[in-house]
């Protein structure tokens, strides 16, 4: 049997779906793809990365394989008879550039596994799972999103996502005579993960400083009463972050991909100056998206400190890209790559 479980793309709501916050991602026809049979003993491998690993029970190896030994046992946590299985992985995502590799694996697995094993699971509960492996097995403090999107995605459409309630709405993309693209930056900085944690910790001191339970209380005129500078500005973030959702939201549903692009570019300046997880090689590439006209909008996406950003253009970008491309490898000697995004439907069996 092959399933095949999709990379996802964030539009807008960054660093808010672990702040009771609104997001709207999309899922992407860049897809890990996952065979499986049954087996006498539990035996994965991954093509990629050419390591494969075996064992009889669930234990924790702090490597790759844990998204998948973690499925396994958050399953049978949740009352599902896993039985072993031979799985070989392979993928087409590139790795680390901010397009949620970890949740299209872990998904895809439990999708694989409960489809040879006829478990009957829907695809919220599917989600819910995925992410209990990546946060109780693996390890991230992560929010939902990923692996909503990963799970319930359709296709020419976002999933405007409210992850304090964990209702989804689907969103039609109507994108016309534009496109959506990825750039990978080529860059990762190391302080990632660690600054990752230390945002959303800042964020509870926020919302300690203001005796509330939820940013979904918070208001401008609160923030303005916080008085450590740093916590004011992750607030003053996650905020406007969440108005800004909703204002693109209200925007696609009038089909205005100009607004659209103008909230893109606000999102990037507030992760850059009030959340702080921009970098110098992302914001050279965001100036020189501004020097264009038909470049609507663009900001960075994921966790931040280098990966990707996402840009919204109106006609032909591939020239246009060429020039910043050249301008990007003069200055920091890399060359960032061209991803074209076309909307895919959540994870599937391949007939």
């Amino acid at each position: 049997m092959v399933v095949y479980s999709p990379g996802r793309a964030n539009l807008i709501g960054e660093h808010t779906d672990y702040n009771d916050g609104f997001v709207l991602p999309f899922a992407i026809k860049r897809y890990v793809k996952i065979e499986i049979e049954p087996s006498k003993k539990f035996k994965i491998f991954s093509h990629q990365l050419k390591k494969g690993i075996e064992f009889d029970t669930p234990t924790k190896t702090n490597s790759w394989a844990d998204y998948v030994i973690g499925m396994v046992q958050k399953l049978r946590e949740h009352g599902y008879e896993v039985k072993p299985f031979t799985m070989n992985i392979d993928s087409d995502l590139p790795m680390g550039a901010g397009l949620s590799s970890s949740a299209a694996l872990e998904v895809g697995v439990g999708y694989a596994i409960s489809q040879m094993m006829e478990f009957e699971i829907d695809r919220e509960e599917l989600a819910k799972i995925a992410h209990e492996c990546e946060v109780d097995f693996v390890g991230v403090r992560c929010g939902i999103m990923d692996q909503y999107a990963v799970a319930l995605s359709k296709e020419n459409h976002a999933l405007f996502i409210d992850t304090m309630t964990r209702e989804y709405k689907y969103v039609p993309l109507r994108l016309d005579d534009t496109k959506l693209y990825l750039i990978n930056s080529g860059v990762k900085h190391e302080l990632g993960s660690s600054e990752y944690n230390k945002r959303r910790h800042e964020c509870e001191l926020a919302l300690q400083a203001l005796r509330k339970s939820s940013f979904r209380e918070v208001t401008l005129e609160d923030i303005e009463k916080i008085q450590d500078p740093v916590l004011k500005k992750r607030a003053l973030h996650v905020v406007t972050e969440n108005e800004r959702v909703l204002k693109t939201l209200s925007a696609l549903e009038d089909d205005n991909l100009v607004l659209v692009g103008k909230y893109l570019y606000e999102s990037h300046y507030s992760l850059k100056d009030n959340y702080e997880v921009s970098c110098e090689e992302i914001d050279f590439l965001i100036e020189k998206l501004r020097e264009y006209s038909n470049v609507l909008g663009a900001r960075i996406v994921g966790a931040g400190f280098g990966g990707s950003i996402i840009a919204l253009v109106k006609g032909n970008f591939e020239s246009i890209f060429e020039k910043i491309s050249e301008a990007y490898r003069i200055k920091f000697g890399i060359l960032p790559t061209l991803l074209n995004v076309d909307t895919s439907n959540g994870v599937f069996r391949a007939l």
